[in-house]
C-alpha cells in the first residue's frame, strides 16, 4: 500500500487539494456529528487525512489531532495549510495502520476514517488496529463508500479507470458488511447517522466498550 497507492495520491495531490467538496451539506453534517464527540482535551487519530482539511478545521475543538496519510505530497500540502493557518495542535505523519504503529495502545479518545476504508487492503486489520488504539469508551467515526450491493457496476468502472491511471485500488463492500466487521472488531453502540450523503454513503459512529 505504501508504493503504488502512494504514487497515485502523490500524483493527484495538487488537483485533489483544489477540488471543491461535492456535497457541502452532507460534509457539514458529518463535521457537526464529529464535533459532538470532541472535548477540548481530546486526543484524536485521523487515518487517510489527505491534505488535512478535516483535522485543521476540527483543531479548535480538540486537544491534539494526529493525522496520517500514505501520500507524502498530500501531507506536504497539509503542512503548508497548517502553517498558513497557524494551527499548532495538529501533527501530520506519513504512514498507515497496516503494520506496527507509532502510537501506544489505548492512546486516543476518538478516531476518524473519512472515505478511506474502501481503499485499504485489509479492512478487518485496520478496524482492529483502530479499536486497540482507542481508550475504553472512545469513539470511532467513519464515512463509508458502500459500493457493494448496488446496480451500478462500480468494479468494472474502476477497473477501466485503473487501466488509465485514473483510480486507485478500491474494495467494494455494503452496509451490512462494514457493520458486521465493526462488531467483530469489538465495537459497540454502532449507529448509522443520516447525513444526506446519498445511497452509497454510510456515516457510522461506534464506540469501544468503556
Amino acid at each position: 500500500m505504501m508504493t503504488a497507492d502512494a504514487r497515485f495520491w502523490d500524483d493527484i495531490a495538487e488537483k485533489y487539494a483544489a477540488k471543491p467538496v461535492e456535497n457541502v451539506t452532507a460534509f457539514e453534517r458529518k463535521k457537526a456529528i464529529t464535533r459532538e464527540h470532541l472535548r477540548p482535551s481530546s486526543t484524536v487519530l485521523e487515518i487517510g487525512c489527505g491534505t488535512g482539511s478535516l483535522a485543521l478545521e476540527m483543531s479548535p475543538f480538540a486537544g491534539h489531532i494526529h493525522a496520517m496519510d500514505v501520500s507524502g505530497e498530500m501531507l506536504r500540502i497539509a503542512n503548508r495549510k497548517k502553517q498558513a493557518q497557524g494551527v499548532t495542535n495538529v501533527t501530520f505523519r506519513q504512514g498507515t495502520l497496516d503494520g506496527p504503529t507509532p502510537y501506544e495502545p489505548e492512546h486516543f479518545d476518538s478516531a476518524w476514517a473519512y472515505s478511506i476504508l474502501h481503499l485499504v487492503p485489509d479492512r478487518r486489520r485496520i478496524l482492529k488496529a483502530i479499536f486497540d488504539l482507542l481508550k475504553p469508551g472512545g469513539s470511532f467515526i467513519s464515512s463509508n463508500a458502500c459500493l457493494g450491493g448496488t446496480w451500478v457496476p462500480y468494479g468494472a468502472i474502476i477497473t477501466v479507470l485503473r487501466w488509465f491511471g485514473k483510480a486507485p485500488v478500491v474494495h467494494s463492500y455494503d452496509r451490512e458488511t462494514i457493520l458486521r466487521e465493526m462488531r467483530e472488531a469489538g465495537f459497540v453502540e454502532i449507529k448509522e447517522r443520516e447525513v444526506g450523503g446519498g445511497r452509497i454513503c454510510a456515516f457510522i459512529v461506534a464506540k469501544k466498550p468503556g
